[in-house]
């Protein structure tokens, strides 16, 4: 094993060497000696693959020998295949380095952390980073689980009446609203079965909320999206749409088909504008319902309306942004331009559409937003959008699950989904509002648009999922005031950890992991992304360390192990381990919705939570972070 000095003298050499070709910056930001083929080579981690001098300069993210580092320990054999050959070899040095500005800072290696100081380099014992294993035995997803005296109050509320449960995260809300519909579809019924909606804001709560309602003996109860819902009865009732839904629909046209500047235009369109009059006097091939979007969205005057009537909240931009995705979309598929041709010859090699990834990628499409429109349409003017096939399917009892995600055209059309006879549960959290197309505007107006004049309101008081620690690190972020559970005496430290590099951030996160798995091989962990595309560049990078799996769109298994995903995908999850690998400024400024979306990653833990930086920590932590 070379002294400290030998190691600081390489890697100074390094430096020295490969400055030439990184002017600027860190260089590298890790060394990995081998021994291959009879003579050793020293291979430097960093952005790009280059040879310089005595050292060779590979891509950290991509390259095979880079996968080595992650995977292997000093004096491992390797075996790794690079362009077909299969390369073999011993790891005799492995580092992770640090710079400050341009100057060489600190060297890690396997059992120390050697150090420029005041007095000259020194080696100290590393202390990295190590998550607790769980001492008891956790509750699996989706099983039922004890209710406390105030769940089962409003558990048993009568039928008749509406529910608004109200909660911080991991609460209860969702149990709550989930027990009660299950009791009231196992209540003796006369004249038919019971019909019962459950609507979540995303695929994997719905899968979990699936279990559950199975493990209390309700199965049969529909458990939809929001989206999933709205589209199936637009179709079902409006037969003329689109099957197809657009894949390209910018942010801002989204933003504002949903806005409730949109409905103060309706009773314009029910009254027949002036370009709805030109087009009735000429000549035009579209009948049935589906026009009406074509004259709402394809009028700029109207959309001009909106925006101003949004007060500053959509941008000028979105009137020509509207009318070009409408007329794209009201444009035929090239398949429908050339049906006289024979469709053989239309066929591709892939089998796709032949407009797929071009410009008409969304011709002949519908938007989600537009179910919602369409129905809104249908109640103001019901000769615009005239249909045979009646309204929209009628519910005993529906539960909207975090309803502040809705907007309020969304929660009118559920609210007319409920049989005059039957009731609602809403569950929801102000906090938790994590949909930037959507302006949360209180309890009071859910409500009124899901047109409940009277209702029961629980707040529920206390925490269920989240330990002590990381509660108050969240109602912190939240800017929340409330009593604080006392400790558990089986409560787990939360992990606060800054590295200098993200290849810093997958080596620790790597090795914590192995560690726990060692441990406890039943842990479920999820690391949460701020952004989707932050979870697939980090997916892509841990997986050549460990084995993790993406969780994306919905696609969880709740089964025990290591996930990688976003935050807009885990509303109503928990975990034993939460990593928040992105704590910093740039992931979470000082704002309203990164403060929510700060809140909720936290708050999915049940056991232990790491919060990870790979540059300084957020302005929603600093506050909250150890000095050191």
């Amino acid at each position: 094993m070379p002294t400290a000095d030998e190691l600081v003298a390489l890697h100074l050499r390094a430096v020295a060497v490969v400055r030439n070709a990184v002017p600027s910056g860190a260089p590298y930001f890790g060394l990995l000696r081998i021994e291959t083929a009879g003579r050793v080579r020293d291979v430097l981690l960093g952005r790009r693959a280059q040879i310089v001098g005595e050292f060779a300069l590979v891509d950290w993210e991509r390259s095979p020998l880079a996968e080595v580092f992650f995977t292997h320990f000093e004096g491992d054999e390797y075996e790794v295949e690079v362009d077909r050959r299969v390369l073999q070899g011993r790891v005799v040095l492995r580092h992770l380095v640090e710079f400050a500005g341009d100057e060489l800072a600190a060297i890690e290696h396997e059992s120390g952390r050697i150090t420029h100081g005041p007095v000259g380099w020194v080696d100290e014992p590393l202390a990295l980073p190590t998550l607790a294993p769980r001492r008891g035995s956790a509750v699996s997803g989706g099983e039922a689980v004890l209710l406390d005296p105030v769940q089962r109050a409003a558990v048993e509320l009568d039928a008749r009446r509406s529910l608004l449960v109200l909660g911080e995260a991991g609460f209860g809300k969702t149990t709550v609203a989930l027990h009660r519909i299950a009791a009231l579809a196992a209540e003796p019924r006369r004249g038919g079965r019971f019909r019962g909606l459950v609507i979540v804001p995303n695929e994997a709560l719905r899968r979990l909320s699936q279990l559950t309602l199975e493990r209390l003996g309700a199965p049969e109860l529909e458990i939809l999206t929001f989206d999933q819902w709205v589209v199936a009865q637009a179709h079902r009732v409006f037969p003329d749409l689109p099957r197809r839904l657009s894949q390209g629909t910018p942010a801002a046209v989204s933003r504002l088909k949903r806005h409730p500047a949109l409905r103060t235009v309706l009773p314009e369109l029910a009254a027949g504008t002036q370009a709805m009059r030109a087009v009735e006097r000429g000549y035009h091939e579209e009948t049935g319902s589906r026009p009406a979007l074509l004259h709402l969205f394809g009028d700029r005057d109207l959309m001009r309306r909106v925006v101003d009537g949004a007060a500053g909240e959509l941008p000028p931009g979105v009137v020509e942004a509207t009318a070009r995705h409408t007329r794209l979309q009201f444009t035929r598929t090239t398949e429908q331009r050339l049906k006289h041709v024979d469709a053989e010859r239309l066929a591709t090699l892939d089998g796709r559409p032949i407009d797929e990834g071009t410009p008409m990628h969304d011709a002949d499409t519908m938007d989600v937003e537009d179910a919602a429109v369409m129905f809104e349409l249908q109640r103001r003017a019901p000769a615009l959008v005239p249909t045979a096939t009646g309204g929209l399917t009628r519910y005993d009892h529906i539960v909207v699950d975090e309803a502040q995600e809705l907007a309020p055209i969304e929660l009118g059309v559920l609210g007319r989904a409920v049989d005059p006879a039957g009731a609602i549960t809403v569950a929801g959290d102000e906090a938790q509002q994590i949909d930037d197309g959507v302006a949360f505007a209180g309890w009071p107006a859910v409500m009124m648009e899901l047109g409940v004049r009277t209702h029961e309101r629980v707040t529920l008081q206390s925490s269920y999922r989240c330990p002590p620690a990381v509660e108050r690190i969240a109602r912190a972020v939240a800017g929340r005031d409330g009593a604080i559970a006392r400790p558990r005496d089986d409560e787990a430290p939360v992990v606060w950890h800054r590295v200098p590099t993200p290849c810093h951030l997958i080596s620790h996160t790597a090795a914590a992991l192995a560690r726990l798995r060692e441990r406890d091989r039943r842990a479920r962990v999820a690391i949460i992304c701020r952004h989707y595309e932050s979870a697939q560049r980090l997916h892509r990078q841990l997986s050549r360390a460990l084995n993790v799996r993406l969780a994306l769109d919905g696609d969880f298994d709740f089964l025990p192990g290591v996930i990688v995903t976003c935050g807009d995908e885990i509303r109503g999850l928990e975990f034993d381990h939460v990593i928040v690998p992105d704590a910093s400024p740039g992931s979470y400024p000082e704002d309203a919705p990164a403060r929510r979306a700060l809140y909720v990653a936290i708050t999915r833990t049940m056991h232990q939570l790491w919060l990870l930086t790979p540059s300084v920590w957020s302005p929603l932590l600093r506050a909250l972070a150890p000095t050191r």
